[in-house]
């Protein structure tokens, strides 16, 4: 980091207010009068945003420098290297209202970061959680989708979608690391409009920070009925198929280059059928992974897409799932590849790790307590939903 010449920063109000129960045990600066601004950046680097937002308002000079890319670039790469687990559980309310409890414990499970509630005006049942590990996670319901930063606890109804006539919801989010932007994938049904067997449309919706976003209706179709959320790898983003998969040459998986606008299909593993249905699709590492634990007894399957042009699938992991149940096998689902271990999320009950190496699970079931909905990974951001529009307005 290049080196920055020292800047006097006031302390903070010697009286502040009394702290909120949620507030951080971080929450007041622990810095002196003058220090080096390098120093300053390393210490305020380490600190949730929720408490660097606070601080701005104790003068210009801390404004300016929470502010500076130099802090906002050495905070960015602490917390991918360090992301929170998000536990998600939703509560059903009168007059068609839900309350969504957010709370957030550090990836060992030592500290907790926030506990917040924001509220959805459907049904609870209505209500489902894309699959995330960035900084926003993602709803959706009958009344629309919605973007949440956990770390600034804003939470912004997103512009409305197209009408899907079937009332399924199918769609995918992800983050494309180059434009520095989330990017939300929505396919909507529209054949009892045209009656047809199926129509499917496609529309894409583009969120960077701070700015305003809007929904673009591609020119392609989707040509196949899709299930589970969609995946993102390499601006490609990829879908099961609906259909049964139970004799070779059918296709497995549709996909869909956010480049090209346009949609394609991916062949499963060479002498692989998923007759029942119960594959689903992970990224894992930045690569598209198909997960199997229906064809082995008690044995999950991880294969990787290792050429996409030739449609080349490698299985990279075969991981031995005796320490739990059979009933419990179709819900552990795989979230994120770190330092050599899979972290999989098992029913929303535990926060389990495989060593790769070891051939070993170890489970982590002390750090949740409680019955949550959902389980995500989540990462500290400065990311700004505030040009949306407000749920509450």
């Amino acid at each position: 980091m290049k080196k920055k010449p020292p800047m006097r920063i006031p302390s903070p109000p010697s009286s502040p207010p009394p702290a909120s129960p949620l507030s951080s045990p971080h929450d007041d600066p622990p810095m002196s009068p003058s220090l080096p601004t390098d120093l300053l950046i390393n210490i305020l680097s380490r600190l949730p945003v929720k408490s660097l937002g606070k601080f701005k308002s104790v003068s210009k000079e801390w404004l300016q420098l929470i502010t500076d890319p130099h802090l906002i670039s050495a905070h960015r790469e602490l917390s991918l290297a360090n992301p929170n687990i998000v536990l998600v559980k939703k509560t059903h309310l009168p007059n068609k209202c839900t309350r969504v409890d957010v709370s957030s414990l550090s990836f060992d499970g030592v500290s907790k970061n926030l506990d917040f509630s924001l509220h959805l005006y459907d049904y609870e049942n209505n209500i489902e959680m894309l699959p995330s590990k960035w900084d926003l996670i993602c709803f959706v319901s009958d009344s629309g989708f919605y973007a949440c930063n956990p770390s600034t606890q804003v939470t912004m109804k997103l512009p409305e979608a197209s009408c899907c006539t079937s009332g399924e919801v199918n769609a995918g989010m992800g983050y494309v690391k180059e434009r520095g932007e989330y990017v939300l994938v929505h396919l909507f049904d529209r054949s009892l409009d045209l009656h047809v067997d199926y129509d499917i449309g496609c529309e894409v919706l583009r969120l960077r920070d701070g700015e305003d976003c809007a929904w673009e209706v591609v020119d392609a179709n989707c040509p196949f009925v899709v299930r589970g959320w969609g995946v993102l790898v390499e601006n490609v983003f990829y879908w099961m198929i609906w259909d049964e998969y139970n004799q070779p040459g059918d296709e497995a998986i549709v996909s869909f280059d956010l480049e090209k606008g346009e949609f394609g299909t991916v062949s499963p593993p060479e002498g692989r059928f998923d007759p029942n249905g119960t594959w689903f699709l992970v990224e894992l590492g930045g690569r598209l992974c198909l997960v199997d634990s229906e064809t082995r007894p008690m044995t999950m399957d991880i294969w990787v897409l290792e050429d996409v042009e030739n449609h080349k699938w490698v299985q990279e992991y075969s991981i031995l799932m005796n320490g739990y149940t059979s009933d419990m096998l179709n819900f552990i689902v795989p979230l994120d590849y770190r330092d050599g271990k899979i972290v999989m999320d098992a029913k929303q009950e535990s926060l389990d790790y495989y060593d790769v190496k070891k051939k070993h699970i170890k489970r982590m079931d002390h750090l949740i307590a409680g019955e949550w909905n959902w389980l995500r990974l989540c990462t500290e951001s400065f990311f700004s939903l505030k040009k949306l529009i407000d749920i509450d307005a």
